[in-house]
């Protein structure tokens, strides 16, 4: 009878110990919350690109001027030579090239730092979408692998014009790899495999944060995209170093061939209108010809040179305020007209159509003439105007970092079970 007892007593315990472990099992994934599939619902960008000299780099340079060149040059030099003037196309294009500005390693590219945000509806509208797909490891020590599947946001160069744009539509991506999430410290690893080509970049300090009080869970991952920058690649991967082949695979070229303009239709770097290839050149030492760079304001700036340049009568200060600037070429170019010679300027333009003596009685009141009401023409070129300019794409070389801030929904067929 005893016997009997203790071997029924044996089996029920050996049940309640097998229906406790039952209910104890760990089923939820050994890297965590993370694990799921996931859908991209918001992503911020911050590119900053930073212009360097480096011997070897395609297009580097000491420094990068920006050149503008007046539309109408060439045609323009081809009607004075016709005309009998000894001047050539080439000789005007030259003459009238304008340097806007000059930029040097060390300086922020132009147009960056730059911001892109997208929610929802704008991903939507500009066509980036992407899904990954965060597999769990066999162990909560093991790396897991991913897959990342869509479209993405892509800045890239148009070598011809040497211009910077968002590529739309954007670029496939099909990448896979390995990954791991830290939950004490909050760091979120990527590691992309090594021998097909990848887009996200690998990183070993994102931050990540998972939700799944929420319905659907939320995922949000930021990370810093450091591989083509040569000073921080080794942050990328510690004792990796910037070579050749990836000087030539990773190098960022940054390119511009415009400038914001203002309401006048100006270029001005402060303005928040799209970058415009084609424009006029305004600054506030043009304000005798309403602050634009004109026909008659070009042939002014030409004469000014040309005078100060005359070895055997240069331009002197004749108003004795201890500078020769364009005030003593008007007093210069007055006395001539007065004097009855009305010389020209190397443009074939004469002195008195650059002058406004009003009715020529009150002194005071004589000026430069205005020709900043309408644009110059060809057919009525002597009556001057506004000219119109063009940017010369430049192309720099740049170390680039991305700031990414992404933000997921997890999709609903592909739940994990984590009870």
């Amino acid at each position: 009878m005893k016997s009997k007892l203790i071997k029924g007593l044996s089996i029920f315990l050996g049940g309640i110990l097998m229906f406790t472990a039952c209910e104890d099992e760990d089923t939820s994934p050994n890297l965590g919350d993370a694990v799921g599939t996931w859908k991209l619902v918001g992503l911020d960008g911050t590119y900053d690109r930073k212009i360097i000299n480096k011997t070897g780099v395609a297009n580097t340079a000491e420094e990068y001027p920006l050149v503008a060149n007046w539309k109408d040059a060439a045609a323009f030099g081809t009607a004075l030579q016709q005309a009998g003037v000894a001047i050539t196309p080439e000789y005007v294009v030259a003459a009238t090239a304008r340097k806007l500005t000059t930029f040097k390693p060390g300086d922020n590219a132009p147009g960056f730092p730059r911001d892109a945000s997208f929610n929802k509806t704008t991903l939507a509208a500009a066509g980036i979408q992407m899904e990954v797909d965060l597999l769990d490891s066999k162990s909560a020590t093991d790396k897991g692998t991913y897959t990342v599947k869509g479209t993405y946001p892509s800045l890239r160069l148009d070598p011809d014009k040497c211009k910077t744009y968002l590529m739309l539509p954007p670029p496939q991506i099909n990448d896979t790899g390995d990954w791991f999430a830290n939950y004490e410290t909050g760091k979120f690893e990527l590691s992309p495999v090594v021998d097909i080509d990848q887009v996200l970049p690998p990183f070993a300090d994102g931050s990540f944060k998972v939700n799944r009080e929420v319905d659907p869970a939320t995922f949000y991952l930021e990370f810093l995209d450091r591989d083509s920058h040569d000073s921080k690649f080794s942050e990328v991967k510690p004792g990796k170093t910037w070579d050749t082949k990836m000087e030539e695979d990773k190098r960022v070229i940054t390119g511009i061939d415009g400038i914001p303009t203002n309401e006048y239709g100006g270029w001005d770097p402060d303005a928040k209108t799209d970058p415009a290839n084609e424009a006029y050149i305004m600054q506030t030492a043009l304000a005798p010809w309403s602050g634009f760079l004109t026909f008659y304001a070009l042939n002014v700036l030409a004469e000014l040179k040309d005078r100060l340049a005359d070895v055997k009568n240069p331009l002197t200060d004749l108003n004795q305020d201890e500078k020769v600037d364009a005030t003593d070429l008007f007093m210069y170019m007055l006395a001539n007209i007065q004097a009855g010679n009305d010389a020209k300027t190397s443009f074939g333009i004469p002195y008195s159509a650059l002058v406004d003596l009003g009715d020529g009685t009150d002194p005071s009141k004589f000026k430069f003439k205005n020709d900043g009401g309408a644009d110059w023409v060809l057919t009525a070129w002597t009556a001057g105007g506004k000219m119109k300019y063009q940017v010369k794409g430049l192309c720099m070389p740049v170390n680039e970092t991305i700031l990414f801030k992404s933000s997921w929904e997890e999709e609903e067929e592909h739940d994990h079970d984590h009870d």
